[in-house]
């Protein structure tokens, strides 16, 4: 085949395969129409780029519901260390996506790898969820990867995606059509330049249809403005003279491969087409240009050239021949995702038995938490029922919860203007609850709830859920419970399971009542064997654990069911993941925090959770804030304060800003961070000590900015608050607040005696010892005293609570806040026992994760599968990390970190 042009195309593809030759991993994406040379600009590519480490494959139209299909024709199968799950569903997109890390890290270690994934708006949804998990955590690695789809506006791919191939570092190519030159060296000279303009007019310049014209046209055709050139869609009659030529087997062959799909089994299509020589068959149509023969373990294999060639003899065959085809297909295809999608295909119209087999098999993919089979079942039951609107709001329902969001969108798009009130309620108020539009949510989902008669029970006890969660993110914590406990008492409750009990228990928590909602969590049995409700349950009284300062309980209850979840909802484990990190930042594993907070924000941007959007970054920024990685805590603040539009949200934004403000020591900054929830007029969550930390910093900011009547207003209600509630936590910020205030206006002796106080909340003598557990309000509170004790002149005793402070500073990667220590200390003037700061704080926030764990003993593969990045850009962290402490071994190395 003559190739022509693309010059420019291939010099950036060139130029971008030697970034990801120097370590730049690189995603290049290849856009155009059908024919327009996609794959053919690629291929010249790979012959010409000098590496034979290619990974190359391509989506499958007739695959795109068939899990990981596309991924184990990539990879030859899913990464070694995942294992099967007990349930029929496929494994969860983002741990295939992490495991394929260590894998491509083995496929560059001789030369850089290309991976090329072509049709991708035909691959299955979760290899496009692995591929965008593992692509965005590429960091140092020599790998190029090459998409090629028509067009990225459109892809019906994961949100996560359509973001990837979006950013400023991806390299997109926009494919046009060929110009007079190139289609004039395409010829060979075999037509007269105004030919070529002709066919260039005509055609847009696209390859395919060019090829076919000058194939099928007689040159003096082409040549004579008297006749008309045949229409680019005219490929169509092209395809099917071709077939026609054929015998009467070969055709029975050919539409029977154009049922079963681009490529298939050549056994299975003779069997469907009921042609007894397959082989000669096959032979006469691979020599007519129809199909071609591809090889496998399993015998020949049929194939189709190009989707235009499939889709115009598919189109041919006619209803009543399509139909008879996949009715036989049903019955010899392999797989029952492949003979339920042919048995759809088969029948003509309404089919109430069919649609009731496809909805129970739905429903029962709900209650395992199979959301993502669940969705297409139900779907395909609502086109074949007879009232299809009932079903299709429960697939909207499950699409939400497999953070298919878009595509909910279309489908509740298309309910009938005359559906049920409940059901286009619950549909449209479920979908606006997703997208953060909590007011219009709260209107369908009432409806949805008074409307709805014994036949829609099902859809009230989830429009109650909904409404449970929508309180609880408008911070109105009774009615959230309340709602959570009609859910549960609905007749149709049974199908309705996710986060309802978290819902009920967060909305007392929220509310004040942790010690009500605590005793209804006894007896609950440990996380590695809970049941779906149990973890439900659990993710509650982790949360409740959390915000009564029962740390270790928190981190217990919610580890454990982040490890348990992967067969709950997207929602589900975005909450329990950004849970898990809340509690870890607050008990000193900054680390882990960091990683679970970002990945909960990762993943709720990629399914397009605006709801929990915000909240989740909200939490992400309080790593980078406190360790003064500006860059990453003003991106995630930037995300939380846009997408607050709910209490809850605009509670997690404003608390992410303060803190970054705080971190800074802009007080003035500080103070308009937090003004927004002064004018909130509620109490849950935005004033329950334990729920979201803010309150400290304002009174803090106040101080500092000189205002101490208005700190000391604000100051009154927060310790009354804390004295009733009880929490060490809440009664330590306050006498810290208070000894801050006390030491602003002079009044030494009553600033002395709080901070003593707050030293005794967090369970630390005036002299020394350990805290418990609370090691960053520890630090805070030991450097606040310390620095009064200074400005006193009594330098021995501020030593004394200084120095801890930097430990613990130091240990946390708190980098602004060693500062500060080490400008008290050496205000001291007095000797020091261990002078300067910790030596992780001379590497980045990722180089210290990376020393942490190399020190704890890890391997760089399982430091990388820990950090859920690549072997790769671990050992690039580990060089540098290297170089800044001077070390050339792991042992040099943890020693150092040890000493």
């Amino acid at each position: 085949m003559t190739f022509v042009g693309r010059d420019q195309e291939l010099r950036c593809l060139a130029a971008e395969f030697e970034r990801a030759r120097a370590g730049l991993p690189k995603l290049v994406v290849v856009e155009g129409p059908a024919g327009i040379g996609k794959t053919t600009l690629v291929q010249r590519f790979l012959e010409t780029c000098g590496t034979g480490n290619v990974l190359f494959t391509d989506g499958d139209e007739g695959e795109a519901l068939l899990p990981y299909g596309t991924l184990t024709r990539l990879f030859g199968g899913l990464p070694a260390q995942i294992e099967a799950p007990a349930a029929a569903e496929p494994p969860d997109p983002l741990a295939v996506g992490a495991a394929l890390l260590p894998e491509l890290s083995e496929r560059q270690a001789s030369e850089p790898l290309c991976l090329v994934v072509d049709d991708v708006h035909w691959a299955d949804a979760p290899t496009l969820r692995a591929l965008t998990f593992c692509l965005r955590r590429l960091r140092v690695d020599r790998v190029m990867a090459v998409l090629m789809l028509r067009e990225a506006a459109t892809l019906p791919g994961p949100e996560g995606l359509r973001r990837l191939i979006a950013a400023d570092t991806t390299r997109r190519l926009r494919l046009r059509g060929l110009r007079e030159p190139e289609v004039a060296a395409l010829a060979g000279g075999r037509v007269s330049q105004r030919a070529v303009a002709r066919l260039v007019a005509h055609t847009e310049g696209v390859p395919l249809h060019l090829r076919a014209l000058l194939e099928e046209v007689p040159a003096e055709a082409l040549d004579d403005l008297a006749q008309p050139l045949p229409a680019p869609r005219s490929y169509t009659m092209l395809v099917l003279a071709k077939v026609a030529r054929c015998a009467p087997p070969v055709r029975e062959l050919v539409g029977a491969v154009s049922v079963l799909g681009m490529s298939c089994p050549l056994h299975l299509a003779a069997r469907v087409a009921g042609v007894a020589e397959p082989l000669q068959a096959l032979e006469q149509a691979v020599r007519e240009g129809v199909l071609l023969e591809r090889s496998s373990s399993r015998g020949p294999v049929a194939a189709f050239a190009h989707p235009l060639i499939r889709a115009a003899v598919y189109r041919d065959l006619g209803p009543a021949r399509r139909s008879a085809l996949h009715a036989r297909a049903a019955l010899v295809a392999e797989g029952e995702q492949a003979r339920l999608r042919h048995r759809i295909e088969a029948v003509a119209g309404p089919s109430p038995e069919l649609a009731a087999e496809l909805a129970e098999l739905g429903r029962a993919q709900v209650r395992l938490g199979a959301f993502g089979g669940a969705a297409e079942h139900l779907k395909a039951a609502a086109e074949l029922s007879g009232d299809p609107a009932p079903l299709a709001a429960e697939a909207v329902e499950a699409l939400l919860l497999d953070g298919r969001v878009d595509e909910a969108a279309g489908l509740t798009a298309s309910l009938p203007d005359d559906a049920h009130p409940a059901v286009r309620g619950y549909a449209l108020g479920h979908l606006a609850m997703v997208r953060g539009q909590v007011e219009e949510a709260r209107t369908q989902l009432i409806t949805a709830w008074e409307r709805a008669g014994p036949p829609e029970s099902g859809l009230a006890a989830r429009a109650a859920q909904q409404l449970a969660m929508l309180c609880l993110v408008k911070a109105e914590g009774r009615q959230a419970a309340r709602w959570a406990e009609r859910a549960r008492d609905s007749p149709g409750y049974r199908l309705s399971i996710d986060y309802n009990r978290f819902t009920e228990l967060t909305g007392l928590a929220v509310s004040g009542e942790i010690d009500a909602a605590l005793a209804a969590t006894a007896g609950l049995p440990p996380p590695a064997s809970a049941t779906i409700a149990d973890l439900d349950a659990l993710l509650g009284r982790g949360l409740l654990r959390t915000c009564s300062d029962d740390l270790a309980g928190g981190l217990a209850d919610l580890s454990g069911v982040v490890a348990a979840c992967g067969e709950r909802s997207v929602p589900f484990r975005m909450l329990a993941t950004a849970m898990l990190g809340q509690v870890e930042y607050r008990s000193g594993r900054w680390d882990d925090a960091a990683l679970h907070t970002g990945t909960a924000a990762s993943v709720a941007d990629d399914a397009d959770q605006r709801w929990l959007s915000p909240i989740c970054h909200g939490l992400a920024a309080l790593v980078p804030a406190s360790r003064g990685d500006w860059p990453l805590a003003e991106a995630h603040v930037r995300a939380a304060v846009a997408g607050a539009d709910s209490v809850a949200a605009l509670a997690h934004g404003c608390s992410a800003a303060a803190h970054l403000a705080a971190a800074r020591g802009d007080h003035a900054a500080t103070v308009a961070a937090l003004e927004p929830l002064l004018a909130v007029e509620v109490h849950d969550i935005v004033y329950e000590p334990g729920v979201v930390q803010w309150l400290d910093l304002f009174v803090d900011a106040l101080v500092g900015l000189g205002e101490l009547d208005r700190a000391e207003t604000f100051l009154v209600a927060v310790e009354r608050l804390a004295g009733r509630r009880g929490r060490r936590s809440a009664l330590a910020t306050a006498a810290r607040c208070r000894g801050g205030l006390h030491a602003a206006r002079h009044e030494n002796a009553l600033a002395d005696a709080a901070f003593t106080t707050a030293l005794a909340h967090v369970g630390v003598g005036v002299q020394g010892g350990a805290g418990a557990g609370l090691p960053f309000d520890e630090a805070r509170l030991r450097l606040a005293y310390g620095r009064f004790l200074r400005r006193l002149g009594r330098r021995r005793q501020a030593q004394s609570h200084l120095e801890p402070a930097l430990g613990l500073f130091a240990k946390l990667g708190a980098a602004p806040y060693v500062g500060r220590c080490e400008q008290e200390l050496s205000a001291c003037g007095l000797p020091r026992a261990e002078p300067g700061a910790s030596p992780l704080l001379r590497l980045t926030p990722q180089e210290q994760a990376v020393a942490r764990l190399v020190a704890t003993g890890m391997t760089n593969r399982q430091v990388a599968r820990e950090l859920v990045l690549s072997v790769k850009t671990i050992e690039y962290h580990l060089g540098n990390a290297y170089a800044k402490l001077g070390v050339s071994s792991r042992v040099a190395l943890t020693t150092k970190l040890m000493h």
